[in-house]
């Protein structure tokens, strides 16, 4: 049974010698994260640099995966597009595949899109996907996107697709954009893109989060969501802290590659850059203190 709550790692998504998602190396890492605390994992959104990917390498990994025996109630995916054909083709081959969710983008590229164009690239997906119920999460990410998803444009989408829409990601990490929204719409889940401020975000209502770096501290995430230690939930913004200053990714993607000791993870696809040495080594000294805590361990 599908719940759409807690703390949900977005995960880099591996790549083999032809930069194409390499399914066999993803797999077991991602089964670690559920066993070392996640309560699931969301595979092929930003952090796993979905949009530098063709739909076709998408859907393989998307089958690869759900054909993999990982429990798919565990499972979210990103299926944004800027084509609606593209969308729709990658949010059918979720629900095919069973994932508990998929995300969805609004279109980008054009940024003077208004919000009637964006119901209508909505519409035009759904027609050709017929979404089972509540199993769509909007993705809020305006500064990749270049749209936001404002209260009044929710409001929208929830009237002209009723019982599709489950909730939304928010990767603006706007507190006053999630409690306008929870004020509205009580039943929505909303999850922020990041566990910085997990325990105040809790506290207005949210479901949990979907972060990128939670991948990192699995176990120190959910000990601080399930018990509400404020100690813990410190700490863990502490951790989250030790990104800044560093192109995300790369930094995520590098100290994946020295926990599991394998530089390959370190590689993210064109356009973005590992990290330099010097790069690698500052950050690594500053994040060793939370990777090796306790309270990160299962």
């Amino acid at each position: 049974m599908t719940n759409l709550a807690g703390v949900w790692a977005a995960v880099v998504t591996p790549l083999d010698e032809a930069d194409a998602p390499n399914a066999a190396l993803a797999l077991g890492y991602y089964r670690d994260l559920l066993q070392r605390g996640c309560h699931g994992v969301n595979v092929l959104g930003t952090t796993g640099e979905a949009m530098s990917f063709g739909a076709a390498q998408r859907m393989r990994f998307m089958e690869a995966v759900a054909e993999s025996g990982l429990p798919t109630h565990t499972l979210m995916v990103g299926t944004g597009a800027a084509a609606p054909a593209d969308a729709a083709r990658l949010t059918r081959c979720a629900f095919e595949c069973d994932f508990a969710a998929a995300l969805v983008m609004p279109p980008f590229f054009f940024r003077d899109a208004t919000d009637d164009g964006i119901v209508a690239f909505f519409d035009a997906v759904f027609a050709k996907t017929d979404p089972p119920r509540r199993r769509v999460l909007l993705y809020n990410f305006p500064r990749m996107s270049g749209i936001a998803f404002h209260p009044d444009l929710v409001t929208r989408l929830l009237a002209e697709f009723p019982g599709v829409i489950a909730g939304m990601k928010d990767s603006s990490n706007d507190a006053t954009l999630q409690s306008e929204l929870r004020s509205r719409h009580p039943e929505l889940v909303l999850f922020p893109g990041s566990e910085s401020d997990l325990l105040s975000a809790k506290a207005r209502g949210v479901s949990g989060c979907i972060s990128g770096s939670v991948a990192l501290w699995p176990g120190l995430a959910r000990r601080a969501f399930d018990d509400g230690d404020e100690w813990l939930a410190a700490t863990l913004t502490q951790a989250r802290a030790v990104l800044d200053g560093f192109a995300f990714i790369p930094a995520v993607r590098y100290l994946i590659a020295k926990e599991r000791n394998d530089a390959s993870w370190a590689r993210p696809l064109t356009p973005l850059r590992a990290l330099s040495r010097e790069q690698g080594t500052a950050l690594a000294a500053a994040a060793a203190p939370f990777l090796a805590t306790g309270a990160n361990r299962p």
